[in-house]
């Protein structure tokens, strides 16, 4: 837990200077007139319930807050349910036209010289004091939306970039580091558009009606204490409930010493050896997490290879190199656009599941099988 609640207070930290990190839908809203108040705040109220974590008894309120952004109004959002850690109180907006929805916060710019609309640069001045690492920021106009100007964020993890989108108004004056969602469209399916599960890092039935997509770290002990108690729950239930299961690397470099390095290492035997390999490897980090250093994720990997059926030449051949890392950090780019911020992070067909409960991932199964079989949730 420890691990877990480091990193969520990390992204905590992050977000009291600027907010949360993704993309926008690339589907533009289709014009139409602004809805009165009184209907954004009905429809407000559905795309959160679809929106936010599950919660068995999620019960939603909104109410217009004195907080604007430009462009966009304030909306005070509560959410009270069977688990009090899942409960929300925050401001959220909406665009005036009804059209988009923003959960992050903004950043004004402060300072006494302003260059215009065009500068980005007092924005990468606070980035880069905030990430502690190297940042660079562009324009990326293929994504403005909402009369907000879109831009993409490099921030460098000492392992090549992670991208980090955002926006800025259109008077160059507010920094906007957060997802723009389209209201009019449930998000639990423009999540699914965002995940690609092409690239078959997967275990259960190819023929599964129930997709789960973990976004782990390999180092983070929550993701361990979860990840197998998940493993256990699929394989009590596995005639109950076929899952396909989806492994996403989502180390957390900031703060974890070898994470980046045994995500590239699952990364070349999922490559080389296919996803018994990769899932056999985690199992043998997760089994050794404790103790296992930077030099000992090297041994582990070098050692393992040939009995997880890859020669150890070819993982010499592809481990630490910039062609896996780009794979690693295409994962943590993919995250980024989902707003995860901390591990482990659960999308099961689009809805998000926080698991910090633990019957919290048993009660959004048992909606998919109602017959579902739970599990000694205690520690061994």
């Amino acid at each position: 837990m420890t691990k877990r609640l480091a990193a969520t207070l990390l992204f905590a930290i992050l977000a009291a200077g600027f907010a949360g990190t993704a993309r926008p839908a690339h589907a533009a809203a289709p014009a139409r007139p602004g809805p009165a108040g009184g209907q954004i705040e009905k429809d407000l109220v559905v795309f959160l319930e679809r929106y936010l974590p599950f919660d068995p008894a999620s019960r939603v309120s909104v109410r217009r807050a004195p907080e604007t952004l430009p462009g966009f109004l304030g909306y005070k959002a509560v959410r009270t349910g069977k688990y009090e850690k899942l409960n929300v109180d925050k401001v959220v907006y909406v665009s005036r036209d009804g059209a988009w929805f923003f959960g992050g916060e903004a950043m004004k710019n402060t300072e006494a010289k302003r260059a215009g609309p065009s500068d980005l640069s007092w924005i990468q001045r606070g980035l880069n004091t905030l990430y502690r690492s190297k940042v660079a920021i562009t324009r990326a106009p293929d994504r403005d939306a909402a009369g907000v100007k879109a831009v993409a964020v490099g921030v460098e993890t000492g392992f090549g970039p992670v991208r980090i989108p955002g926006y800025v108004s259109a008077d160059g004056a507010t920094f906007f580091q957060g997802p723009l969602w389209s209201l009019r469209m449930d998000p639990r399916l423009e999540r699914r558009r965002r995940i690609d599960l092409s690239t078959g890092r997967s275990e259960g039935r190819s023929d599964a009606g129930v997709t789960v997509v973990e976004y782990a770290d390999m180092e983070c002990g929550y993701c361990k204490f979860r990840g197998m108690q998940l493993d256990r729950l699929l394989e009590a239930n596995k005639d109950v409930l076929p899952v396909r299961r989806h492994y996403k690397f989502f180390p957390l470099w900031f703060g974890h010493a070898w994470a980046m390095k045994a995500a590239s290492a699952g990364d070349c035997l999922f490559r080389l050896g296919g996803a018994a390999a990769l899932f056999r490897f985690k199992s043998l980090v997760y089994a050794r997490q404790e103790s296992l250093s930077v030099q000992g994720i090297d041994e582990l990997a070098v050692s393992s290879s040939e009995a997880l059926g890859v020669p150890t030449a070819d993982l010499l051949g592809c481990y630490l190199q910039e062609e896996s890392f780009g794979r690693v950090r295409k994962d943590m780019d993919e995250g980024q656009r989902l707003e995860v911020n901390s591990t482990p992070t659960f999308f099961i067909d689009g809805t998000e599941i926080s698991w910090i409960e633990d019957a919290v991932m048993e009660d959004f199964l048992k909606t998919k099988a109602p017959g579902l079989k739970g599990i000694n949730y205690a520690k061994p």
